[in-house]
Formats: structure tokens, sequence, C-alpha cells
């Protein structure tokens, strides 16, 4: 794996912990569509375009888990 393969996963798993920080309450448990969702909702607002993509990345990670 390369430094910006490497890089790119790490601003991935670094987007989700901040997403799934923000969604999860105390004793909740938390859906995977839910996560998509709200990654979905952060890539729409972002006006950055390194978060959209990142946000982008994030979800089709997620999406193949589900499959």
């Amino acid at each position: 794996m390369n430094p910006n393969e490497t890089a790119d996963r790490d601003e991935i798993y670094a987007l989700l912990g901040r997403v799934v920080a923000q969604l999860l309450q105390p004793g909740e448990v938390l859906p995977l569509q839910e996560i998509i969702g709200a990654l979905y909702r952060a890539g729409a607002r972002a006006e950055d375009p390194a978060i959209q993509d990142a946000c982008d990345r994030a979800i089709r990670l997620l999406a193949s888990k589900l499959n």
C-alpha cells in the first residue's frame, strides 16, 4: 500500500469516527444505513471537495459491507 492510499484510508476512518460519534447515543444500536445516510448528508453540505470525496469513499466502503 502506498503512502497516498494509507493517508486516504486514515482520512476515511477519521471521518467515519466523527460521524458515528455525532450519531451514537448511550445504549443505542446504530444501523449501518443510518451511518451511510449521515455521511451522504455531510458530503452534500460540505463545501470542501476533499470532504465530499472522503464522504463518497466512506459510503462506498460501508455499502460494500452490506453485501
